[in-house]
């Protein structure tokens, strides 16, 4: 992002000396024009810098409090342009086809949840993921098909950060991919289990 808008910046001295040839009051407004855009310019850039060393903060936060975790495997924490994703083992969130939160999440939403009380300006998507064999027989009454199981878990991790957790409800949304997106091979339990997964993703809110 930052990039482009140095191109921009550089697009635009070149546009002021392409206009050497306008009149002196031409000239002058055109450079007017220019430095507000410029000094817009340099302001969003500004912005962009101050929100990557944000996260780079609550991914050295996210990365301190997870540690135990992280070293079985359990949490993965990446990072994209402005963006933190946290990708949890669904083994530890739910029972087979369960949406209750267990006792074994719980150290690490409390974790996450201290990272999102600490940075307000930050919102939530708590994504759902399973694996794409059929939800069990019992199960299909409340959940079809493995996206409203999908769902069912995003949003159960939702209501425990808002209900048990007190966050507030307006910075999250649940989401469901169901079995869709899987990371690794549904033929092999291994892969199974990989692609069984409930994935935060931080961004910094517009609003």
């Amino acid at each position: 992002m930052k990039n482009y808008r140095n191109i921009a910046l550089v697009a635009l001295l070149v546009a002021l000396v392409a206009m050497a040839g306008c009149s002196c009051k031409e000239f002058e407004e055109q450079i007017m024009q220019l430095d507000a855009q410029i000094a817009e310019l340099q302001k969003e850039i500004a912005n962009d810098e101050a929100v990557i060393a944000e996260r780079n903060a609550m991914v050295d936060e996210l990365t301190s409090d997870l540690d135990g975790c992280q070293s079985d495997n359990a949490v993965l924490i990446e990072q994209n342009e402005e963006v933190i994703m946290i990708t949890v083992q669904s083994e530890l969130g739910f029972v087979a086809s369960g949406v209750g939160v267990r006792e074994e999440m719980v150290p690490i939403l409390e974790s996450i949840a201290t990272t999102i009380r600490d940075h307000p300006t930050w919102d939530v998507y708590v994504e759902g993921y399973t694996d794409n064999r059929k939800v069990k027989e019992e199960y299909q009454e409340y959940y079809p098909s493995n996206w409203e199981l999908g769902a069912f878990r995003s949003s159960a991790v939702v209501r425990y950060m808002t209900g048990q957790m007190g966050l507030d409800p307006e910075r999250f949304a649940a989401v469901s991919f169901g079995p869709y997106r899987a990371i690794a091979d549904n033929d092999t339990e291994e892969g199974r289990r990989t692609n069984r997964r409930v994935r935060f993703m931080l961004y910094k809110s517009d609003y």
